[in-house]
């Protein structure tokens, strides 16, 4: 079952903004971290189906987006303990991710590139399963979306960091492994540099240990 992990508080045709939640059965002090940059996230449409997003950037700050976040570590207070010490932290911070549209679903049937709307305002985000991974990064088509986004995340490096979360989420799946960096090495052969960038971010994946 897929993990409803925000809101959508800002939409466009090329991308979505959410506030990230927490259910208050997980929730223990601690900070709330935006998705992993890379992973899958879904959203439903009013009129059945549903859009696909890559998580492309997250920030947390304050309520007030004026004001720095006021120092609490003293002696021992450290890291999560500040979070103990200051549970009102939960209230007051606000956790936010940017997600890249690459595709939508309508009818049963996948499609990988823009949807004709994006996802409503105050719609709820989920984190994509395993299965929905599998069905929809079966067809790499969409990996072009990714490289010419307004993220302040590098194309290359979201490539990257998706083609890490997806492995992992697919189960370790060498043979699309495989057809994933083929893709991007089409996608960039001609950008030398950002495809060295591509391969070295993705150092390590796929190797005896992972």
């Amino acid at each position: 079952m897929s993990e409803r992990i925000g809101e959508v508080i800002s939409t466009t045709s090329l991308d979505f903004t959410a506030q990230r939640l927490v259910a208050e059965e997980a929730r223990t002090p601690g900070p709330v971290q935006p998705p992993d940059l890379g992973s899958l996230v879904w959203v439903r449409l009013p009129e059945g189906g549903r859009v696909f997003a890559v998580v492309s950037y997250g920030t947390t700050e304050g309520l007030d987006r004026g004001r720095l976040a006021v120092v609490r570590t003293h002696g021992d207070v450290v890291d999560e303990r500040v979070y103990h010490e200051h549970p009102q932290l939960a209230n007051v911070l606000r956790t936010e991710f940017t997600a890249v549209l690459v595709g939508y679903e309508q009818d049963g049937r996948m499609f990988h590139h823009l949807p004709p709307q994006p996802p409503p305002l105050h719609y709820a985000v989920y984190a994509a399963s395993a299965e929905e991974v599998r069905a929809f990064s079966d067809d790499l088509r969409y990996l072009r979306l990714l490289l010419n986004t307004s993220s302040p995340v590098p194309g290359e490096q979201l490539l990257a960091a998706h083609v890490r979360e997806l492995y992992r989420a697919r189960g370790h799946d060498r043979e699309w492994l495989a057809h994933a960096a083929r893709a991007i090495a089409n996608l960039l052969k001609r950008d030398y540099e950002r495809l060295r960038a591509a391969i070295d971010a993705l150092e390590g994946v796929g190797g005896s240990n992972d």
